[in-house]
């Protein structure tokens, strides 16, 4: 499916347009928290609008995956997200702690599912961050107008009984991503020579699977062994995961092109 045929990405765009009309009549405005495939098609709509330098993507810290999107009053160019109640607006995105006894190990399975249990959709919720320690806990990143129904509702993850309350965003703890480096060499840039150096894998094998339309090229699906991959991109291979393209540039004295990747973890 392409981006034009997908509905989903036409209704996020329609969004994007109305915040842009509410914000040129001083009014700020959001999406909903946005998945990374989303956020990437949502930033190339409003660069060819012309707006990305009046839109902010935030999710409740830096290095959050799922963001909402702020489409800023021309009065706020600049303004970041702590910046919004100097000009009147409420912050709008919460963050959730929530604790086990200690009873059992809880995933992020755990804790997702149980909220969604809840009757929430996706769109309302940002990243679920679990934390190691002596108790299992989870900090889950919301929309601030179901902070409280999580707290009052969220009584069990998995078989342990929890308690869920607001922090401050401040006291949010993130663990350091993990990747896996990915140092090698490549005769050419082409997207079969990429995925085999990735997934090590030959040439022949990497070709079948992207013709199989199992690869997604910044999110979008790619079924052409032969395309040009130019860094940074994402790229993800069904079975195999996602992995970064951070650089695709720089040659050996062999003329072969060095290739720095990250597998996430």
């Amino acid at each position: 499916m392409t981006v034009s045929e997908d509905k989903s990405l036409s209704i996020l765009f329609a969004r994007l347009d109305d915040l842009h009309r509410s914000a040129d009549r001083g009014v700020l405005g959001s999406t909903s928290f946005l998945s990374p495939r989303d956020l990437h098609f949502a930033n190339v709509h409003l660069r060819e609008a012309g707006l990305s330098s009046r839109a902010i993507a935030w999710g409740g810290y830096a290095d959050a995956e799922r963001k909402k999107i702020y489409i800023l009053p021309e009065f706020m160019e600049g303004a970041e997200y702590g910046d919004f109640a100097e000009y009147g607006f409420e912050n709008n995105i919460s963050a959730v702690e929530v604790t086990g006894s200690g009873y059992r190990k809880l995933s992020h399975r755990d804790f997702l599912g149980s909220v969604l249990g809840l009757g929430l959709e996706r769109d309302v919720l940002g990243d679920v961050i679990v934390r190691e320690g002596e108790k299992p806990s989870a900090v889950i990143i919301c929309d601030s107008a179901v902070s409280e129904f999580i707290c009052e509702n969220l009584l069990k993850v998995g078989s342990d009984t929890v308690k869920a309350r607001v922090i401050d965003a401040c006291d949010i703890q993130i663990p350091e991503r993990k990747f896996l480096s990915i140092r090698d060499t490549v005769a050419s840039a082409r997207l079969d020579g990429v995925i085999a150096s990735l997934i090590s894998v030959s040439r022949e094998r990497a070709k079948e699977i992207v013709l199989d339309g199992a690869v997604e090229v910044d999110y979008e699906a790619c079924e052409r062994p032969d395309r040009v991959i130019t860094s940074p991109c994402v790229i993800s291979i069904r079975g195999y995961g996602k992995f970064r393209i951070n650089s695709l540039e720089d040659r050996t004295k062999k003329g072969r092109i060095r290739l720095d990747a990250d597998r996430y973890v």
